[in-house]
This record gives C-alpha cells, structure tokens and sequence, in this order.
C-alpha cells in the first residue's frame, strides 16, 4: 500500500473517530455513560481482548501466506536459472531456443504476469511461454547419459518453476476471507464505540481526545497492516517485488557476456513474443 494512502486513511480515522468523541461529550452526561467505570472496565477489556485475538489471527493467517508467496516466487527464479544450464547439453539450435524462451519467460514473470497480480490475475504472456517450453521438453532427444542426465534435471527444475508460480498465483487472488474482514470490522467498531460510552463532559478534553484518537488510530493501522499483508502483489511499499526474477535475468545475462554468444531474439524487454 501507497504510504500516502496508508497515513491518510489512519488521519481520517482518528479525525472521525475525535469527531465522534466531541459530540458525544457535548450531549453526554456528567460522569459518562456508566455510573461505575471500574465495573465497565470489565467488558470494555473482554472487547478489547476479543479484537487483538482475531487480529492476531488473522494477521497470521496473512503473514504466512506473504510469506509463502515470497519464499515460492525466489524459488521461481532459481528454477529458470536451473533450466537454463540443463538445457546446455542440447543441441546447439534447441539449446539456443530453450534458452531464449526462458529469458522472454523471465521477462514476462517481471512485466506482465506481475502487473495482472494486482488484480489477482495470471498473464496470458507468460502462459505462452509456458507453453513453449513445454514443447522443448518434449523434443528434448536424451540419447546420452549426460542428456538423461540433463533432461530428468529440466524436468525438475520446470516442477519447481510451475509450483512457484502457482503458488504467488494463488496468493495474489487473496487469502483473507470477506467474512473474516467483516468480523474484524464490527470487532474494531465495538472498540471504538464502547470508548465513547466514556465521553464526560466534565473531564478533560485533551485527556478524552487523546484516548479516542489513540484508539481510532490503532484499529485503522491494524485493518491497514492486514491489507498489505493480504494483497502483497500490489507494487507498492511492502509489496512483494520481482527481485529473484530479477536476479536470475542478470545472472543468465552474465553468463552469456562471459560465454560471449548470444540467444535468438523472440520477444521485447517485457517479455512479450515478437511477431
């Protein structure tokens, strides 16, 4: 999430929530709403128990699956670096063309296939190239040790590739469920509804305003902090980046300035296929 976006929607919160506190005062009563606040501290601290408990859960549940996406999306990269050497061993034409297709893979995962996760989508770009390196196994002839060798390592490393990409796939499509949210909403709301039960008139406003902004602030940066967590391909601060896609671009581009030689031009630098 856009730290603009995040420090405003917090602003607004405690504005309201203040807002709130204000009028309450003005057509409260002496003393509050309850004749003994110890006693009323008892169910406010049960509320207030109940949305930290969920919070916790949620967040969590969201935290592990952010995490998840990050671990499999590295994995991702590391397994096109895999296939590009297994491919080594090829015949210099299919070696060539399997290289080149990982490339404009790569490039696809970090252009398309990672702006249509915004969404929750999948990039019909990348599919293409999926498909294209699943032609080149199958042509793949393994008439020596080496190449079964090779061809059971590209087999491999094309399973670990496919999971990885499944697995931030279904990450993207987002993890919170809406009746979760829904809960965490009304839990958060009670919150702040049973702190204006306390609005005195006689009592200090800033002492009041400071504990209903606290209190808005808090609940608005906590539903914050679980949508960064429950949407991580958004491309904003906290987000999950392309960085091991990345790498693994350098890395084949590297070897290849080593290697001196240079792979079939099949599609631009985003990936997409040249005509």
């Amino acid at each position: 999430m856009n730290p603009l976006i995040a420090a405003l929607i917090i602003i607004l919160s405690v504005v309201v929530t203040v807002a709130l506190m204000l009028v309450a005062r003005r057509y409260g009563q002496s003393g509050g709403r309850f004749s003994d606040s110890d006693r009323a501290s008892g169910p406010f601290g049960f509320v207030g128990v109940g949305f930290v408990i969920l919070l916790g859960f949620i967040i969590a549940l969201s935290f592990g699956t952010y995490d998840n996406a990050a671990t499999q999306s590295e994995v991702e990269g590391v397994a096109v670096v895999e296939q590009f050497t297994a491919a080594e061993v090829m015949p210099m034409a299919m070696r060539n063309r399997a290289q080149a297709d990982l490339v404009c893979y790569a490039r696809s995962v970090v252009g398309p296939d990672w702006e249509a996760m915004k969404s929750g989508g999948a990039s019909p770009v990348t599919e293409h190239w999926i498909t294209e390196l699943e032609q080149v196994g199958i042509a793949f002839p393994a008439q020596s040790g080496q190449q079964t060798t090779s061809l059971t390592a590209w087999h491999e490393a094309t399973k670990e590739r496919e999971l990885g990409r499944r697995a931030r796939l279904l990450v993207a499509q987002g993890e919170v469920p809406m009746l979760l949210w829904v809960l965490l909403v009304i839990a958060g709301l009670m919150v702040i509804g049973y702190v204006l039960l306390y609005a005195d008139p006689d009592e200090g406003v800033v002492a009041q305003v400071a504990m209903m902004a606290s209190t808005g602030a808090l609940v608005a940066a906590s539903l914050v902090a679980v949508a960064v967590l429950a949407s991580p391909f958004q491309n904003e601060e906290g987000s999950i980046k392309p960085v091991g896609m990345e790498y693994s671009i350098s890395a084949i581009e590297a070897d290849l300035a080593v290697e001196r030689r240079t792979l079939p031009i099949l599609c631009d630098a985003s990936g997409n296929p040249r005509s």
